[in-house]
């Protein structure tokens, strides 16, 4: 059996993350499981905690989880460390004096508790004092509802997470209504509008993806390139000696290690050494996702057309470049040295490169059926997407680590 597995990052007023909401199915066909609920969300929790490992998806940071009514009441949750989850509420939950003892229970034991699409009404008042958290969709709720139950929660002890935030400006309001948290794709767009100068180790790193993008590389030019760069020397160096390549014997030279690692492998490093570079100065969360969507598109085109695995791993590295430059996508792709067929697909999302962003889109927000009909497009094994995704996730956050 497959437990098909989607996160969505949660940042707080600084854009650090603060935990992932996971979202599962049983397969991706099915859409909206014909189960129980209460089953359901059993078999969630078996397949990601048993099966997948909730610290492999998440890190360091909790996972926010949807539990219905017969979850909580025969105490679900409780499965888990009370330091990996934050328990959601569903929307459809029916308050009652045994959900609140049950909320109190659970927050003894020190978990956290959220409310889930969270709309304020009476019966609701004798549980908040139990809640960590309130969840509001800003896509389902009025402007002016969202400032009213802004009010009415002002009295309580509990933060507040804005969901469905899709720019910035939406950032901005959510900020000046004092929310604590923020889940949506907010930072896929730019911040602001205006030209960004590339700094002296940036073009170095510009200069040598141009060079990487040529069909043949001359290591003797990658090696002088690389050598006016002490720090690009050393990470380099460090990258080729690290545990990702179980050497017996240390790289000591660039020569060494441009020979060891070979086109496809600098051409990856260097890719990811520029986004980070660029990134410096951005929530960590983008690079994290940019490296995610770089390693699943390149598994799906190593298994689908392995001519493109290359070109599909600077796809999905690049696919946040426009928020990490805050810049629009067309001055962008402007600046930097990337093939035509990569900078149709980000630009216009046209050509051969194109199903892939799609791909990794629609599989980040859980739309299960969209993934479904590009995984057949692009002839794709479904079955396999959910081991891509994982490696995906792991090896992101083993590189972040290195």
């Amino acid at each position: 059996m497959f437990f098909y597995v989607a996160r969505q990052p949660i940042l707080d007023r600084e854009k650090s993350l603060i935990g992932y909401e996971l979202l599962f199915r049983d397969s991706i066909e099915n859409v909206f499981p014909q189960i129980d609920p209460h089953e359901a969300t059993s078999r969630l929790l078996a397949g990601s905690h048993f099966h997948l490992g909730i610290d492999n998806l998440t890190g360091s940071v909790p996972a926010f989880i949807n539990f219905p009514e017969m979850s909580i009441l025969v105490k679900v949750p409780e499965l888990l460390p009370n330091n990996q989850v934050v328990i959601e509420l569903l929307e459809s939950i029916a308050p009652s004096h045994e959900l609140k003892a049950i909320c109190q229970q659970l927050k003894q034991k020190g978990y956290k508790i959220a409310l889930d699409d969270f709309v304020m009404q009476p019966h609701w008042l004798p549980i908040l004092p139990y809640v960590d958290m309130v969840k509001i969709d800003f896509r389902a709720t009025s402007i002016d509802d969202i400032q009213s139950t802004c009010d009415q929660l002002a009295s309580f002890d509990l933060e507040l997470l804005a969901e469905k935030i899709e720019t910035h400006d939406e950032f901005n309001f959510a900020m000046t209504l004092g929310f604590d948290y923020f889940q949506g794709y907010f930072f896929s767009a730019p911040e602001v509008l205006k030209t960004r100068a590339l700094k002296p180790n940036e073009i170095n790193l510009v200069e040598l993806l141009a060079k990487l993008g040529q069909e043949s590389c001359d290591f003797n030019e990658l090696d002088t390139i690389i050598q006016r760069d002490v720090s690009l020397t050393y990470k380099l160096l460090r990258y080729v000696n690290s545990s990702f390549f179980n050497r017996r014997r240390e790289i000591n030279s660039i020569r060494q290690a441009l020979v060891y690692l070979g086109e496809n492998e600098i051409r990856k490093f260097i890719a990811l050494l520029a986004a980070a570079n660029l990134a410096e100065d951005k929530p960590s969360e983008l690079i994290r996702l940019s490296i995610t969507r770089a390693r699943f598109c390149e598994l799906i085109a190593q298994q689908q057309a392995p001519e493109y695995a290359s070109k599909a791993f600077l796809l999905g590295l690049f696919s946040l470049i426009s928020a990490i430059l805050d810049e629009p996508m067309d001055k962008v792709m402007s600046k930097l040295p990337l093939s035509d067929e990569i900078k149709l697909a980000l630009l216009k999302r046209k050509g051969p490169l194109a199903n892939y962003l799609s791909l990794i889109l629609d599989y980040e927000r859980a739309v299960w059926d969209g993934v479904n009909a590009l995984s057949s497009t692009i002839g794709v094994d479904t079955g396999q997407l959910p081991e891509f995704y994982m490696d995906a996730v792991g090896w992101s956050n083993s590189l972040l680590e290195q």
